[in-house]
């Protein structure tokens, strides 16, 4: 078995999925978990108390990847396609608009809330991938000229080097026939056989209790000289876009998911999160950083080329600015970048909002949004910038001793299925692309995906047959 490890951890470079859109996938389950450990006291924070709902969501935060592992021929095209449609806010509406019609609130069963539960965690993901890739890799192309490629997979292996890691999520829930169905709309032949295949990959090479922190380890050592910068800083409550700065805006999301669940609409307060999060500053009054950007984080998806941004200064005069959608575009993104086009003010206020009746993606309008803020003052001068005292962090707790090892979820014997039949058609996939970014991408063209590979490890071999991965014993 030792054999077996040692060949799966020479497969690394070949076994993560670069192509996906993400930060590494320990950073989602975590950053999902930490996001609900931090909820404020109320239903919400109560519904995640029993260990199998909780489970559900730390899961459905890894599961949005599994269709990115390597596959072979149609299996990684019907894998891919779901992946890269659970990622986006017209999935997550549908799914919203799928338990609102076949299993509304209260939820008796377990299976219907880990079926929410999952939701949530799905939705945290690309959340989160929003956010990190609009964000955290700009900061990662300035300070170390690197991108996506060594992001993704050093952030997950500075959790483990840093004792991080302590959530180890399983398939043993997995809604299989919600999800069929809102596969549907996609024509791409998603059905039970691609999304168990894709899920064993990645429970095998990167959530399996005894590999995965092996894996992630190695990850972190290969990389922590490559992004020091990041190594520094991707757990910096301070620097919009690292693991812990999603933490809240995270909670906030699934609060509004909670009120869409139950009927409110995402118009009525449809600003969950803006960066900088007040008292912090904006972190520069250079025009020219990623640390002068104004972020609105929403309650659902917004409807990007109607949204009409405002910036202006104390005396109301306006500020020149780009608006910006996600890194990847897209019509209903859960973000808008403001740019400013020139210096601005070190020490001074600004107001930025946006104006009442864009669309988001539930059906509602936004009412109008204003978010004040200061702008960090130059060192030297910090006459205009008072000590803001002890700033909130969200709790991630103590880092696990060195030879510690993952929280397993709970056994459970629910039947993911037990929910309600229904025959509801599904709206065909949101192109993640349609109004792409256009500030310079630090990435570089992603290399395909492997089809065949195998490394023997004496008493065992760990293969790519261009189907699935299996671990033989011989």
């Amino acid at each position: 078995m030792k054999r077996c490890l040692v060949a799966l951890l020479l497969l690394v470079p070949l076994l993560i999925p670069v192509d996906a859109v993400a930060h590494g996938i320990w950073g989602h389950v975590h950053v999902t978990g930490w996001a609900i450990e931090n909820l404020p006291e109320g239903e919400l924070q109560e519904f995640f108390s029993e260990p199998e709902v909780m489970h559900a969501a730390l899961f459905g935060a890894a599961f949005t990847d599994s269709g990115y592992w390597p596959q072979g021929g149609e299996l990684a095209q019907r894998s891919r396609a779901y992946s890269e449609h659970t990622h986006w806010e017209p999935f997550i509406q549908d799914f919203v608009a799928w338990i609102v019609q076949n299993d509304p609130p209260p939820w008796d069963s377990l299976a219907s809330r880990q079926r929410v539960a999952f939701l949530m965690g799905v939705a945290s993901h690309g959340l989160q991938d929003e956010i990190f890739d609009s964000l955290f890799l700009y900061q990662i192309q300035h300070h170390d000229g690197a991108g996506q490629e060594e992001a993704d997979p050093g952030t997950d292996g500075f959790l483990a080097l840093d004792g991080h890691i302590r959530f180890q999520p399983t398939s043993a829930f997995l809604p299989y026939e919600t999800l069929l169905e809102l596969y549907e709309g996609l024509g791409a032949g998603v059905d039970r056989d691609t999304i168990e295949r894709s899920v064993r990959v990645m429970e095998l090479v990167y959530l399996d209790h005894a590999n995965g922190l092996g894996v992630a380890r190695t990850l972190g050592e290969q990389y922590k000289d490559v992004i020091p910068w990041a190594r520094a800083h991707y757990l910096d409550p301070d620097v919009p876009g690292s693991l812990v700065a999603e933490v809240e805006p995270t909670g906030r999301y699934m609060e509004a998911i909670w009120g869409r669940l139950h009927g409110r609409t995402a118009g009525a307060d449809p600003v969950v999160f803006a960066y900088p999060a007040t008292p912090r500053r904006l972190r520069s009054h250079d025009a020219s950083l990623p640390d002068s950007w104004v972020t609105f984080i929403f309650a659902a998806g917004v409807r990007y080329d109607a949204a009409v941004p405002t910036w202006v200064d104390r005396e109301d005069e306006p500020v020149m600015f780009a608006p910006r959608n996600t890194r990847w575009g897209g019509t209903w993104p859960r973000l808008i970048r403001l740019l400013p086009e020139a210096n601005l003010e070190p020490g001074g206020w600004y107001t930025a909002g946006l104006g009442e009746g864009v669309e988001l993606i539930d059906g509602s309008e936004a009412v109008a949004f204003s978010h004040e803020f200061q702008v960090a003052c130059e060192e030297g001068d910090p006459d205009d910038c008072e000590d803001l005292g002890e700033l909130y962090v969200p709790d991630i707790g103590e880092p696990n001793p060195p030879d510690a090892g993952l929280d397993a979820a709970p056994d459970t014997d629910t039947d993911p299925d037990s929910g309600p039949d229904n025959d509801m058609g599904r709206d065909a996939r949101d192109p993640p692309l349609d109004g792409a970014d256009d500030v310079s991408s630090p990435d570089t063209p992603d290399p395909a995906p492997p089809t065949a590979s195998s490394v023997k490890g004496g008493s065992c071999e760990v293969a790519a047959d261009g189907v699935n991965w299996s671990l033989r014993r011989r």
